[in-house]
């Protein structure tokens, strides 16, 4: 008798059928991924930085990460010399050379500037819908930060004089999966 199995032995044809199944099933997943990440510009003696700065210049955050990538902040305490914010603060964010193994990468991203009072609650603030942003030249969102005017600022300097600018970056990346990441998730979502 031969040790092959018969048609009709229906724990071999399940695993036929598996077999040719699993040739026959190739496919990839991709999913859309947001990661928001803060980071904080502590300005001290804020009085004094403000009235040194003209419009049109800036204090800059220490690079910071968010999403995978490298990030600044440019803070502008009397606006940006083009804004239409008409002498408000003005906030830019920067994606920064982000080479890993020689390789920039750009990135898609949206954020938000919260100035804070003393106690860390968000008075004013704005936000910038998601676009691309380049590494190569300057690219970047400009947030005119509406009713922050230099006066009602320096109003709101803690008893040392600083003032806190709050950055929210949210950063959209696409995700390959492997095929058993997304059979697992698909199970686990059941």
């Amino acid at each position: 008798m031969s040790s092959s199995s018969s048609p009709s032995d229906p724990v071999a044809a399940l695993g036929d059928a598996w077999r040719h199944a699993r040739e026959a099933l190739r496919f990839s997943s991709v999913r859309g991924r947001e990661v928001t990440e803060t980071h904080v510009l502590r300005i001290g003696g804020y009085s004094t930085v403000g009235s040194m700065l003209p419009r049109g210049r800036c204090v800059e955050s220490d690079p910071f990460r968010a999403g995978g990538h490298r990030w600044k902040l440019e803070y502008y305490p009397n606006g940006f010399k083009d804004s239409t914010g008409g002498g408000c603060a003005t906030a830019l964010l920067r994606l920064q050379d982000n080479r890993l193994l020689g390789r920039a990468a750009d990135a898609t991203a949206g954020y938000r500037v919260d100035i804070l009072d003393g106690g860390g609650n968000a008075v004013y603030g704005s936000s910038a819908q998601p676009v691309e942003f380049r590494v190569r030249g300057r690219s970047g969102i400009w947030v005119d930060i509406k009713e922050a005017k230099p006066d009602a600022l320096r109003s709101l300097t803690g008893e040392d004089g600083s003032l806190s600018v709050r950055c929210d970056v949210t950063v959209q990346t696409l995700e390959k999966e492997s095929r058993v990441k997304c059979l697992l998730r698909g199970w686990l979502l059941q």
